[in-house]
């Protein structure tokens, strides 16, 4: 109760300033809100068009040429993790590559045998055998070439090299695919490469011989995006809410006694010297008028006496043996009933 009676005393002496403040910031929520309601905002957005994607890869083939527990005379062997030279001697490579399909691409397809010859982490013989290179005008979106390769010479080359040496150093070979394009808005080169082991009679790809490159061409454009309606909308619903509480300051302003407010203010703080009760209405003692509640419990105090407070006339005393010290916000009910 005493918090409400603080409350309500702040807001009716400073109601002018309160409503003033209320109601500015009343209208600046609503302009803002026509603000908002007003003017689109804009935003600028990225997006990319022309989307062009090149993917280039090698397939590997060989076929059986002698008879086998493992596969049958004449069966040809696709992308298989080991090759048999007993078996399959000769083994292509089908090098694709995919672009564009509604234009006409430039592309070379460039495939290349490296053997090199290391002791101590440094080569002592390099050679290359360019097993591709071939140039393509491309208008149904795939370059395909298929060169092939007798392992089996290869090895027995590798071998030969090895006894030339007298086993010093090692032979390595590998595969390198380049593939070089030109689209009507892009060129570039794709790049794999494979080491190509051998084990005992068994040769393999280490690796896939793989790439792939995706262009495009940023483009930034404006886009307006009309007013959100939470934005607008919240902030009206806030200037809503702030001019009905500049109304309600001036109602309680109007409404409030501040004299009262302040009596029942200090009533709570000095509740525990005041006790009901209904003080005499004999002639004889004087009766002391006093100006505030506060005052009146201050002379309860000062004399060790305490506040009788009568609801029925909302008044207060201190009855002392001679005199009666009172405080009312109506003296008029007060004298009459204490026929003064």
């Amino acid at each position: 109760m005493g918090f409400d009676d603080r409350l309500e005393l702040f807001v009716t002496q400073q109601a002018r300033v309160l409503v003033a403040v209320l109601a500015i910031a009343g209208v600046a929520c609503l302009v803002a809100a026509g603000y908002v309601f007003l003017t689109p905002t804009t935003q600028t957005v990225t997006e990319e068009t022309n989307v062009q994607s090149v993917e280039t890869g090698v397939d590997t083939r060989a076929v059986v040429t002698q008879n086998t527990t493992l596969y049958e005379r004449g069966s040809t062997l696709e992308n298989r993790s080991v090759y048999f030279m007993t078996i399959s001697p000769d083994v292509s490579f089908r090098v694709h590559t995919d672009v564009p399909a509604n234009q006409s691409v430039n592309v070379t397809q460039r495939l290349v045998l490296r053997t090199v010859g290391v002791r101590d982490g440094t080569p002592f013989y390099e050679n290359e055998t360019v097993l591709l290179d071939e140039q393509t005008l491309v208008t149904d979106g795939t370059a395909v070439d298929a060169p092939s390769l007798n392992v089996s010479t290869l090895d027995r080359d590798l071998q030969q090299k090895r006894t030339e040496t007298g086993g010093v150093g090692q032979f390595r070979t590998s595969l390198n695919l380049t593939v070089t394009y030109q689209t009507g808005s892009y060129s570039g080169t794709l790049e794999a490469s494979t080491p190509l082991a051998f084990s005992g009679r068994a040769y393999y790809l280490e690796r896939s011989l793989a790439d792939d490159r995706r262009h495009s061409t940023t483009v930034a454009r404006t886009v307006t995006r009309p007013p959100n309606p939470v934005e607008y909308g919240g902030l009206a619903a806030a200037a809503l809410v702030l001019f009905g509480l500049a109304g309600l300051v001036i109602r309680t302003e109007y409404r409030s006694d501040p004299e009262e407010l302040r009596t029942r203010i200090s009533h709570s703080r000095h509740e525990e010297w005041i006790s009901r009760g209904e003080f005499p209405t004999d002639a004889n003692k004087p009766y002391i008028s006093i100006l505030t509640l506060e005052d009146l419990v201050d002379v309860a105090i000062d004399t060790n006496r305490r506040v009788i407070f009568d609801p029925e006339i909302e008044t207060y005393a201190v009855i002392d043996s001679s005199e009666i010290y009172y405080y009312s916000l109506d003296e008029t009910n007060t004298h009459a009933w204490l026929n003064l």
